[in-house]
């Protein structure tokens, strides 16, 4: 298996030669032959190891064995205990959530390259039948990938059993997690009933599906080309923002779900309804906001700095929009770019953030106040504009909508002892 391991490297992961790695070393058989792998190889290793307290003194004993054999073998070391709690998460997708999160923590932190896990050819098997019972697109049932951006998983060419034989072979010890044996969660029952029943009925089970799986891999290959042809002739880029024809989509109802599964839209017939909906609408992913807007559907990723507030002082700012504050004796006239008010009125320092509810606006050159959700109704901003506009506060009282309209309680034509401009 070394021999194999070392041309599979050479052939596939040329790129970890000069990388510093972090394994993910849980104490199992399957991770302790990683790092074995890895350190007869002479790479630069070293090891994270997650407690998630979900198994009582055998958790910590996990630990304790992993810690000593970093120790043993002079392997950088790093652990952390969790508790196993996610909003909205099952305790296996809180665990990964945690899990994954703080593996890149340490990446960042820690100056390492890639993270290193010990997925193999049973485990992508067992992936494979799990997608079988979901709407899944081909590219579930290719199994897991050997790469993900900084996630690398080099033994997922082996089985199970050629990775319980070079332990042995090679006096390699390991922890049992007593939970493998138990069938209380899916992955599970799959691993410990079905698998090994589909082994008994077709002895080459394993080797069969390896290979139905590469050839699925290539025919997603052949996809992803076609949509990124396509993409690139109907998916019209306008700033930040995609612009595709609802025509298009509905003339094309086999391929929306290529079209938007990398944008986080699983749901081809959520989609379809949008195209028929009124201008307005919106259908949310994790990532990213489709809207309807006539004949077309735009699509956006979502702003990081919505919940932002940022404190703009004497000097103004330069990010995510540019304001400069000049101070003198001003006579103005209105207009949308700047504001003109005396400094005894303000405190510094003022605020730049986004719309809340309940936000109001006395506006310049109108009588009575306005809720701002209602002015940029009236103003026709799309969902997208909203969503962009920014807003300058004293405290928490609306000075200016950025660029479009002042506050009359602040603005000053006469007698203003600051300008606040946007450039």
């Amino acid at each position: 298996m070394f021999n194999l391991f070392s041309d599979h490297i050479n052939s596939d992961f040329d790129f970890l030669k000069k990388s510093k790695l972090l394994v993910c070393l849980s104490g199992g058989v399957d991770s302790m032959v990683l790092i074995d792998l890895l350190r007869r190889s002479n790479y630069d290793v070293s090891v994270a190891h997650c407690n998630f307290k979900l198994r009582g003194d055998e958790c910590d004993l996990d630990e304790k064995f992993v810690k000593k054999y970093c120790f043993d073998n002079s392997i950088q070391f790093f652990s952390k205990s969790f508790i196993t709690k996610l909003p909205n998460h099952s305790l296996q997708m809180a665990a990964r959530t945690l899990r994954y999160d703080w593996f890149n923590e340490l990446l960042k932190n820690n100056n390492k390259d890639y993270i290193l896990t010990a997925h193999h050819l049973d485990d992508s098997l067992e992936t494979f039948i799990i997608n079988l019972s979901r709407a899944s697109g081909i590219e579930g049932f290719t199994g897991i990938s050997p790469v993900n951006d900084k996630i690398v998983r080099p033994l997922t060419i082996f089985s199970k059993k050629q990775i319980l034989e070079y332990a042995k072979n090679n006096k390699i010890h390991w922890r049992e997690d007593s939970t493998n044996k138990k069938d209380d969660y899916q992955r599970n029952y799959i691993r410990n009933q079905i698998i090994p029943l589909l082994k008994k009925l077709y002895p080459n089970f394993l080797s069969q599906s390896k290979k139905t799986m590469n050839f699925l891999k290539n025919s997603q290959l052949v996809i992803d080309k076609y949509i990124e042809a396509v993409k690139k002739e109907k998916f019209v880029i306008k700033n930040d923002k995609i612009i595709i024809e609802k025509k298009f989509i509905q003339c094309n109802k086999n391929d929306i779900y290529n079209l938007f599964k990398d944008y986080g839209f699983k749901n081809p017939s959520e989609i379809l309804m949008l195209c028929n909906s009124i201008s307005g609408k919106i259908i949310e992913s994790v990532s990213h906001v489709l809207l309807s807007d006539r004949t077309n559907l735009i699509l956006k990723k979502k702003s990081k700095e919505y919940d932002q507030v940022i404190k703009v002082d004497m000097k103004g700012i330069d990010d995510p929009v540019r304001i400069c504050i000049k101070t003198g004796d001003f006579v103005s006239k209105s207009n949308s770019k700047s504001i003109f008010i005396s400094k005894n009125d303000i405190k510094f320092p003022l605020y730049l953030r986004k719309l809340k509810k309940g936000d109001l606006i006395y506006p310049l050159g109108m009588k009575g106040k306005k809720l701002i959700s209602k002015y940029f109704k009236d103003e026709k901003m799309s969902f997208f504009d909203k969503q962009n506009q920014w807003l300058l506060c004293n405290n928490n009282e609306v000075m200016w909508i950025v660029g479009q309209r002042a506050d009359r309680r602040y603005y000053k034509s006469k007698g203003a002892t600051l300008k606040i401009e946007l450039l």
